[in-house]
């Protein structure tokens, strides 16, 4: 049976919780960017960072009738006819007020109820900031655990959390369970990590942060955000030359790098950029998202790690959920640990058991999903109306990716494919698979993935200058490749690279 390509706004799976939102077309993605309505209005789901999913919509306005709010300046009636403010449902009540303040949001009200924080700030530019910090941070209440709250459901057991690190001691090899961090989403980790390293670092004076290569848009963002932060750029992930210059200046708190990055799938030499760190006392920190903690073991060479669980460890694509990591080997481990805890924010239960038995097989499903795209890769590599493929095992930087490769597991599900100019418009709408963001799923997904991440540097001219200076194509497409048979998606591929 070939594969099809859903229909807009159509979640996959076909769950209320489902991770994935499907934008069949690029002008469909233009107009998901632009937040048009006739795209908008379709949105009931999606990667639940981007797009708030309807239970947690309607728990927040639940919760703005029910709570007892302890106003900060202004007691606001649930009878407001016309409310002038934002609603924003958190599940930690000092990262409610963290992030606000961040913003500059002014605080309306702060209510506490069973479904977690409700944020009541006045509307405006302020209140979009807030909304893009809760965006990177992660730090929004799950949709399972306002599903179960607006059903008056009491609080179950948290069984799953055991579950779910028992499937992933295995690649954490010398952390104790108890120390492997269960966190909300892959950003929240990232987020608790970048944190944890600047309160250990800031005795020092150290406020400067190098990013390696080109990384995750929120990953970006954290980074720029950071109150009294310097981020400093290295676009070539093997220009440790320039990382060296830079580390000699002895005020980097620490290096964020992902291994391999995305969509760029290149890696750093960790045990060089390590030693580099060590001597000038800067910390790494290195996210394995885009291969998953089941491909890649960079454990030895950082001091912490952070990876996104919605991809490769929930492969249905029904659970938002990360990891923090901290090397017990390191110096000053027990310190970064304890900045850890404070800041992220943990894996509600419900969403832990819908994660746990789908972690027990993340190995098997990596491998699987790598033998696929490295097969899938292989073949469009010499179709004539692709330019170029990337994957992890491919091109000036493979060799540094076999060092962190888990024997036989493979370079993970993503290949980033560039076309000819001017066809990836009419190759993407022609596409039959899924189309919307994520990867690591048990289905293939294509995306126009800087159109998604970078809109507004990929239409002007002056942006994309930029991207490609960075050694991108602002048209590239992403494709994480899928459980399915090979030939099916092949075919699919075929029928969209056809003259």
């Amino acid at each position: 049976m070939p594969l099809l390509s859903p229909a807009l706004g159509v979640t996959v799976p076909d769950s209320p919780h489902a991770t994935v939102v499907c934008l069949p077309t690029l002008a469909d993605v233009e107009s998901y960017e632009r937040k048009e309505e006739r795209v908008w209005k379709l949105l009931h789901a999606g990667y639940p960072r981007f797009v708030r999913n309807a239970f947690v919509s309607a728990a927040a306005e639940e919760l703005a009738r029910r709570c007892a709010f302890t106003p900060d300046s202004e007691y606001l009636p649930p009878s407001w006819p016309a409310p002038p403010w934002a609603l924003f449902p958190l599940a930690r009540e000092d990262v409610a007020r963290r992030l606000a303040a961040q913003a500059g949001a002014r605080t309306l009200a702060v209510g506490v109820g069973g479904a977690g924080i409700l944020l009541i700030v006045e509307s405006g530019d302020a209140a979009n900031r807030l909304a893009k910090l809760v965006q990177h941070t992660g730090a929004l209440i799950s949709s399972r655990q306002a599903e179960a709250w607006l059903a008056d459901e009491p609080d179950a057991p948290d069984t799953g959390s055991a579950e779910v690190r028992t499937a992933l001691m295995p690649f954490f090899e010398g952390v104790a369970p108890a120390d492997l961090l269960l966190c909300s989403s892959g950003m929240n980790a990232v987020d608790a990590a970048l944190h944890a390293v600047d309160v250990v670092q800031s005795a020092a004076g150290r406020r400067v942060w190098i990013q390696l290569g080109w990384l995750y848009v929120d990953s970006i963002r954290l980074l720029e955000k950071n109150p009294g932060v310097e981020r400093r750029f290295v676009h070539d992930v093997t220009d440790l030359a320039e990382v060296g210059r830079l580390l000699a200046r002895g005020d980097v708190a620490g290096v964020l790098t992902e291994a391999p990055n995305n969509p760029q799938l290149q890696t750093v030499d960790l045990r060089a950029l390590r030693a580099l760190c060590d001597l000038h006392g800067a910390m790494l920190v290195v996210d394995p998202s885009s291969a998953g903690v089941a491909a890649t073991d960079v454990l030895p060479y950082a001091d912490l790690v952070p990876c996104s669980l919605t991809k490769y460890a929930a492969s249905s694509g029904d659970v938002m959920a990360g990891v923090l990591a901290v090397n017990p080997a390191r110096p000053r481990a027990a310190e970064l640990l304890a900045a850890a805890r404070q800041r992220h924010v943990p894996l509600h239960a419900l969403d832990a058991a819908a994660l746990a038995p789908q972690a027990a097989q993340v190995a098997q499903v990596t491998a699987k999903l790598s033998a696929n795209a490295t097969e899938l890769a292989r073949r469009l590599a010499a179709h004539p109306s692709v330019v170029r493929v990337r994957t992890a095992l491919t091109g000036p930087t493979a060799d540094h990716y076999r060092a962190i490769m888990r024997p036989g597991a493979g370079a993970g599900s993503l290949v980033t494919v560039e076309l000819r100019e001017g066809a990836m418009r009419a190759a993407y709408d022609r596409l039959a698979v899924v189309k919307g963001p994520s990867f690591g799923l048990a289905f293939t997904i294509a995306s126009p993935f800087m159109w998604l991440a970078h809109f507004d540097e990929v239409t002007n001219e002056q942006g994309r200058a930029h991207i490609r200076a960075a050694g991108l194509d602002p048209d590239l497409l992403r494709i994480s490749v899928g459980l399915e048979p090979l030939e099916e998606i092949w075919s699919a591929f075929e029928v969209a690279l056809a003259k």
